[in-house]
């Protein structure tokens, strides 16, 4: 989803707690807390069936949200069940409910239809549950809107991510995807109405409406399901991505001749979009229906699955189709295991717009996007990408777009950076994306998937950039003695919860006739490498192509006295209570002292060295950034550290 409108977000509880990887997060909320949010929210006898088919059969119009008909479940039970219980808003009306076609009596309360069994019924009993109904929703799970710049009025859904409810009896749990639905929907002669899979049927009936049957066979999830009726055109074309025939691209658009001609470049595109991205990340996976646009109102789009329901279809809404076409492997074909994870969706969609600009357009479009994109990361150094559980339930927070989004895509930047081979990456991807098909996985899903394909361990990254908070700062100090360039990298980060990002960084060292790159991953916060080199060394550039998420601060030359290599160290670097400082031996002649400033560069302590080390204890000061500097020699030099 990548839109600029805020819809209300009520979370699964059994997901959340079934799939929490971090349970200190738990400490904060009591135990009376979480049986609210259960009982709110959640009730474990949903998890006593599974829903695999699912048919709506409904009347929807495009002048208003009201809706009537019926929904028709088919069920399996997983455990005996005693008590049904299905999603539904209270302020729907139900005409009646009919149970293996016997008409049942119910109680519909709490957003809840409840109906308890005379006889329970036993382990994988198939059953049949229909409910008609009729009413007008209210939220967001169904707007209607007037286009008013091509005089078309429009009624569509959006139900991410608990929306589904507010106009369909359903089970919202994420982990039960349906194997196969159908969605009737009769609306005015004058209206087109689209929806998930093939079109099979469009039949004339009295009154002048229409019925349009769209049936999909593929598993989707509760929140996936659509439609969307206007007055519409179908504009209809195709790709023909490696390994199929043809793949439709069938695309509801405003019944207007200028907006076709007006848009057709930037709807063409998605022939381009499909072919790329089914040699990326596999064949679309869909491949057998379609996929397709709803034009709407919103503000960005929803990847309903197999059809897009989208504000802007024009050349200048490149990003924006490409992460809606992008969602159709992550986010329905692979869907978030739950709402914390929601990065398996949101971050990967957002990739592929990176993605698709590399690979179609040009690599200066794309560093372009990936300054942008981490430019816009790096505001929101406070924040973990995984939703921690005592904020799972805020729906700005989830979707945050600098988060979720944008540093969501930049971490996956920086793993394709970590595994160093492109053609091992997209095959990560591919296996990924094979091994959780029509499922749902979580963060940890992936590092587990992608470690098994690299052989590298990826715990140490995602702690630090999944699950940990911030970013790091880099300062570079180098000089050289003989043959020998002596490069110290200074690493602070923004978050104390993260103290150290260890991770591969590139180095440019440019010297007097070229310049070479060097591969180096940081162990402390605080180091210095010795890298063999004669030639006189001009500048270092940290990270030149721009792979990670980072600050880069000073980058200096520093002068010695004669035949010193170094004028002093300090460690450790976070520092809790004693700061250890070294002078270079061959100072043994000159005065030596210590300051500690704060971060205004405000003088806090002075100190007199009378020998080559001396502890400073520093636990008198407050957690955060400070200065340390050495003075000697008629030199001084300036490092940062953080106390915590």
């Amino acid at each position: 989803m990548k839109k600029t409108l805020l819809f209300l977000l009520v979370l699964s509880v059994s997901n959340l707690l079934g799939q929490n990887k971090n349970p200190e997060h738990l400490k904060s909320l009591s135990e009376s807390n979480i049986k609210s949010y259960i009982d709110q929210y959640y009730n474990p006898l949903m998890d006593k069936y599974d829903v695999y088919f699912v048919k709506l059969d409904l009347e929807i119009s495009d002048l208003t949200t009201d809706i009537s008909g019926n929904a028709t479940l088919q069920m399996k039970t997983i455990e005996e069940l005693d008590t049904l219980l299905l999603d539904f808003y209270s302020n729907m009306l139900i005409d009646s409910m009919f149970i293996d076609d016997k008409e049942v009596i119910y109680e519909h309360s709490n957003n809840q239809i409840q109906y308890i069994f005379d006889t329970p019924l036993a382990l994988e009993n198939d059953f049949k549950v229909q409910v008609y109904y009729h009413g007008t929703p209210y939220g967001f799970g169904v707007f209607n809107a007037y286009k008013s710049d091509w005089d078309t009025h429009v009624t569509y859904t959006l139900s991410e991510s608990f929306q589904a409810r507010e106009w369909w009896p359903c089970k919202q749990v994420l982990s039960d995807k349906i194997d196969s639905a159908y969605v009737f929907l009769t609306c005015a002669d004058t209206c087109m109405a689209g929806s998930n899979g093939l079109l099979k049927n469009v039949v004339e009936l009295p009154n002048n409406k229409k019925r349009y049957e769209w049936k999909t066979y593929y598993p989707i999830n509760y929140y996936l399901i659509s439609f969307a009726v206007a007055d519409y055109q179908d504009y209809s074309i195709y790709a023909h991505p490696i390994g199929t025939d043809s793949i439709l691209i069938q695309n509801f658009i405003w019944n207007n001749p200028d907006y076709l001609s007006e848009n057709k470049t930037g709807i063409d595109n998605t022939i381009d979009f499909i072919e790329l991205f089914s040699e990326k990340f596999g064949l679309y996976p869909f491949a057998n229906e379609k996929y397709g646009h709803c034009l709407s109102t919103i503000g960005g789009g929803m990847e309903h699955q197999t059809m897009t329901t989208i504000g802007n279809l024009s050349e200048y809404a490149y990003d924006l189709i490409t992460h809606e076409l992008g969602h159709m492997w992550f986010g329905d074909y692979v869907t978030c295991a739950s709402w914390q994870d929601i990065w398996i969706n949101e971050g990967f969609a957002t990739y592929a717009e990176y993605v698709a600009l590399e690979n179609l357009k040009s690599d200066s479009s794309a560093q372009e996007w990936m300054n942008a994109t981490q430019t816009y990361a790096l505001e929101d150094p406070n924040r973990s990408i995984y939703v921690p559980f005592d904020e799972a339930f805020d729906e700005g927070r989830i979707f945050n777009y600098r988060i979720s989004y944008l540093k969501g895509a930049a971490i996956i930047h920086m793993i394709r950076n970590q595994i160093n081979d492109d053609e091992l990456f997209f095959t990560c991807l591919q296996n990924y994306l094979s091994e959780y098909a029509d499922s749902v996985a979580t963060g940890d899903d992936f590092k587990n998937s992608i470690e098994a394909n690299t052989g590298i361990d990826f715990d140490p990254f995602f702690n630090q950039w999944y699950y940990g908070k911030g970013y790091p700062h880099f300062d570079v100090n180098y000089t050289q003695h003989n043959d020998t360039l002596f490069m110290t990298v200074s690493q602070l980060t923004t978050s104390t919860s993260t103290p150290l990002f260890q991770l591969f960084v590139d180095y440019k060292i440019n010297y007097t006739g070229g310049d070479t790159t060097l591969r180096l991953c940081q162990s402390h916060n605080y180091e210095t490498f010795k890298i063999p080199l004669k030639e006189t060394v001009t500048n270092i550039v940290v990270d030149p192509d721009n792979w990670i998420l980072k600050i880069i601060g000073t980058v200096n030359s520093i002068e010695l006295p004669e035949n010193n290599i170094t004028l002093f160290s300090f460690s450790p670097n976070p520092v809790k209570d004693i700061l250890k400082v070294y002078f270079n031996a061959n100072l043994y002649s000159y005065k030596k002292q210590i300051q500690i400033m704060d971060i205004n560069g405000r003088l806090i302590k002075s100190y007199i060295i009378n020998s080559d080390s001396y502890p400073i204890d520093v636990s008198f000061l407050s957690n955060g950034i400070y200065f340390i500097r050495g003075i000697s020699a008629n030199k001084s030099y300036t490092y940062k550290f953080l106390k915590q």
